[in-house]
């Protein structure tokens, strides 16, 4: 009676841990850096499987990944998820520094489901859908990457660089 209670529960438990890191969201990041996850950075947040990018001029010299489940991974490519660069796996949050090498596209996905096939034109890639970074006054912002705006990111990116925080803060309301 007691072995076939331990049984239930323990079933129950697996599945719930399964099916919550199967909906399980992850943030992941393209910073600048080339030696650590910090400073300003185009992200992504699904549920795997999904190739992001490309990062803009200048960002994917460091990736992180998020709250990765238990038994998942991110991954790292130089071209439309197709040249392999690197990969760091679950669980908790993981960084990788290019040291000089540039992760052009990131993804993550559970070790078992693989990410999504891509052709090589990154046609069937997400673009990153924020940028995060802080103004001459020290301060925080996060905006909203537009959708189907051509080479929003690389816009973005130069506003960054030339410190244009006035352009920058109007995607913040748009």
């Amino acid at each position: 009676m007691h072995f076939t209670k331990l049984v239930s529960a323990l079933t129950l438990t697996l599945a719930a841990v399964t099916s919550e890191s199967v909906a399980q969201t992850v943030t992941y990041r393209g910073y600048s850096s080339t030696v650590q996850c910090s400073g300003a950075n185009f992200f992504c947040s699904d549920g795997g499987a999904v190739c992001c990018g490309p990062m803009p001029a200048g960002f994917g010299f460091s990736a992180q990944f998020e709250n990765l489940p238990l038994g998942s991974q991110g991954q790292g490519y130089t071209d439309a998820c197709r040249n392999f660069l690197f990969a760091v796996f679950g669980s908790g949050t993981k960084c990788w520094n290019g040291g000089g090498a540039r992760a052009n596209f990131l993804n993550w996905f559970h070790s078992a489901s693989r990410r999504a096939v891509s052709d090589g034109t990154g046609a069937d890639c997400a673009t990153p859908t924020g940028f995060n970074y802080k103004d001459g006054a020290g301060v925080e912002h996060t905006i909203k990457v537009p959708s189907g705006e051509a080479n929003a990111t690389e816009v973005i990116a130069e506003h960054f660089k030339n410190q244009n925080w006035k352009a920058l803060a109007a995607y913040e309301s748009a």
